[in-house]
């Protein structure tokens, strides 16, 4: 056996820790809310297994994403009449800590739990924090090293938020020193405190997330609400402005996409999908285009370029190209179920609703696929999370570690 000598032992060491402590996805869309990291060496040649598993644990049911500080994995899930909040070790998937709390969910016609109990909502990392949303309104902020209760409020029992019918979704939002959560309308609450800083109850929340956006100098929390894409100051919530984008249900799923210019993209099944412009001096002007054609319902949409890639339609699904020029659709494709994307450099991971991850190039053009692989053969909706080359996924009974580094080509 070769012995390596002491010094390059130590440089390897210190070289991989400063890596793994670089790599981070601290909130619902990765690092910038917006499902996009850089590039990095991707396997491009899984084989028909898929990519090499480092390993698997089971865990409760729930939407709730993974993410990450570069230390601990964090995730939400049900257990019973329980929401638990957990962290995990990312080399092993073993629990680090737990922290659990009362949550059953009122047995009413006016609540639906038949795609699930969630948790729905992503946690949210900030300043060595967790926050998190629970399905019946429970938010709970947590120190991430031991996860130790810092404050909490339940919304119902407090604010009398109501309990939307699929339960509570949108993923929490850092501004400034302070958390958003968009729940019955939004709660802006201190992070060191967890005292009210402001509270808007001009909508009903809906179950995409929020996200900020800065156009015109000015930064604005968009986020969906009932029937409406609306704006609201990032320091005070006074409402801005809205525009409607209506369905039966009066819901959207999905959460806005910007277009690099200060734009705004958002999309709802039935409603069809539009384009905004925050800055135009009358409601008339806001809307820039409508395109009834793309009709994302489920899973995330992500920006490239000129071009929006999403899965549009309910009982048919098929990978989309929308131009954010004009709103014309250049392409749809089968070949997937409904799926959600990480836009990785210049190329996409996507995984799909039964499980199916595929390494595609999207473009104006159409899509290519460069590998795919079934990976999982249980309903797998939540998005996945990539930190480095390690992708980590979920379903309703496990979390999946998946080496996609070149080495293993």
């Amino acid at each position: 056996m070769r012995k390596w000598p002491a010094a390059w032992i130590l440089i390897t060491v210190c070289l991989l820790g400063t890596a793994q402590a670089g790599e981070d996805w601290p909130q619902w869309g990765g690092p910038e809310r917006n499902f996009t990291v850089e590039g990095r060496n991707l396997s491009r040649s899984w084989g028909e297994k898929g990519p090499p598993a480092l390993w698997a644990r089971p865990l409760g049911g729930g939407f709730a994403s993974i993410v990450s500080d570069g230390r601990s994995l964090f995730t939400m899930f049900r257990a019973g009449d329980e929401e638990v909040v957990i962290a995990l070790d990312p080399a092993s998937g073993k629990t680090r800590w737990e922290h659990r709390y009362a949550a059953p969910i009122p047995q009413t016609p006016a609540l639906s739990t038949q795609y699930g109990k969630g948790p729905n909502a992503t946690p949210l990392l900030i300043d060595g924090k967790v926050v998190t949303l629970g399905f019946t309104g429970h938010v709970r902020c947590l120190d991430t090293a031991k996860g130790e209760l810092q404050w909490s409020h339940d919304l119902g029992g407090k604010y009398e938020v109501k309990i939307p019918y699929f339960g509570h979704a949108a993923s929490p939002l850092a501004v400034g020193k302070n958390v958003v959560i968009v729940a019955g309308g939004l709660h802006a609450f201190n992070l060191g405190s967890g005292e009210v800083a402001w509270q808007n109850r001009d909508f009903e929340g809906s179950y995409g997330s929020p996200v900020l956006v800065t156009a015109g100098g000015k930064t604005q929390i968009v986020t969906p609400v009932s029937a409406n894409l609306a704006s609201f100051d990032a320091t005070t919530g006074k409402t801005n402005w809205s525009v409607e984008l209506k369905n039966e249900w009066g819901t959207i799923l999905t959460s806005p996409v910007t277009d690099g210019d200060g734009r705004i993209f958002i999309s709802a099944a039935q409603a069809g999908s539009i384009l905004v412009d925050p800055t135009a001096a009358s409601a008339e002007g806001r809307r820039i285009w409508k395109a009834e054609a793309t009709q994302i319902a489920h899973s995330n949409a992500v920006r490239s370029g000129k071009w929006v890639f999403g899965s549009v339609g309910e009982s048919a699904s098929f990978m989309s190209a929308t131009s954010l020029e004009d709103g014309s659709q250049a392409w749809k494709e089968r070949g997937f179920a409904q799926a959600n994307l990480v836009r990785v450099g210049d190329v996409f991971l996507l995984l799909d609703f039964d499980g199916e991850l595929a390494l595609v190039e999207l473009s104006g053009e159409g899509m290519k696929v460069v590998t795919r692989a079934s990976i999982n053969d249980k309903p797998t909706w939540t998005p996945p999370t990539l930190i480095g080359t390690t992708l980590f996924v979920r379903d309703e009974a496990r979390i999946l570690a998946l080496d996609l580094s070149t080495r293993t080509q």
